[in-house]
């Protein structure tokens, strides 16, 4: 495969094993999302449909349940882990029209015109050239094509991300490694007037982009599953890589506190907010 984005490759082929532990965890926080972000763009029976970044294939198999035995899916990723799960899962659920390909969206050739939508559940913002994927993606969808996802709003937005990150780093003493603005990152498109450039830039028109912020319940009883969960991902991951174990103790004490914190009524109370994002051809 050629990777223009082979640093993204590499990061996510070492962060998939954990990533794939801790998929409950992860569709906590982005299934509600990405199933408006679904609904938004308008998949329906027939349709050839792209998944951007589909990870381990959750939402694959939703989108080929919404197509039907009719339409199709392709589930593109850069991580040959991420496929591997989401092949299994697609053969578990019976999934029968799909398929899936190891592939970077900015340099694979997805087709001219051959698809009817384009999907991404927070699988967009780690492009080193967004307007080449998106470019991309653009010339892959027919007349009448429409370009559909949801991502990250700032981490500010986020204390579902912000709260573990910043207990983490109170132990480390470290600043967490943030990318800059504009670099690929989970908040790389958390920008409203950045999106529409990047799109516009790409060729897409009618492009709409729709702050959500809404707040994400956890039992109390589930807080310290929750805080080993945020340990394994993101910025407090990386924070974490070479630490001892000592270290991640204190840091899981540190979170696990920090959460409590945020407990009220039995229930575990934490921001979440999203951009919900389509476009047209």
């Amino acid at each position: 495969m050629d990777v223009a984005n082979r640093e993204q490759a590499e990061h996510w082929a070492a962060v998939a094993p954990a990533w794939l532990e801790i998929e409950d965890h992860l569709e906590r926080m982005a299934g509600e999302p990405g199933r408006e972000a679904m609904d938004r763009l308008g998949i329906g029976p027939g349709q050839r449909v792209l998944d951007l970044g589909c990870g381990a294939g959750p939402t694959t198999v939703e989108l080929a349940r919404r197509v039907g035995p009719d339409g199709s899916v392709l589930g593109v990723d850069i991580a040959t882990e991420m496929l591997a799960r989401a092949r299994q899962r697609a053969a578990q659920e019976g999934a029968a029209n799909v398929s899936f390909v190891h592939a970077d969206v900015q340099s694979y050739d997805l087709g001219l015109g051959a698809y009817d939508r384009a999907f991404s559940r927070f699988g967009v913002m780690f492009y080193v050239d967004p307007v080449a994927a998106f470019s991309n993606v653009r010339r892959a969808l027919g007349a009448g094509g429409a370009l559909g996802f949801v991502c990250w709003q700032h981490v500010t937005a986020n204390e579902w991300m912000l709260i573990p990150g910043m207990a983490v780093m109170s132990v480390t003493g470290r600043p967490l490694a943030v990318p800059e603005p504009g670099q690929p990152g989970p908040f790389s498109l958390c920008d409203i007037d950045r999106v529409h450039q990047v799109l516009d830039l790409a060729g897409f028109a009618e492009v709409e982009v729709i702050p959500r912020d809404d707040v994400v319940s956890v039992p109390d009883g589930e807080v310290l599953d929750y805080a080993r969960g945020a340990l394994r991902m993101g910025a407090a991951r990386d924070a974490l890589k070479e630490a001892d174990e000592a270290t991640e103790a204190r840091a899981f004490e540190s979170v696990a506190a920090a959460l409590g914190e945020k407990v009220h009524g039995g229930q575990l109370r934490l921001t979440r907010g999203v951009l919900v994002v389509t476009a047209r051809v």
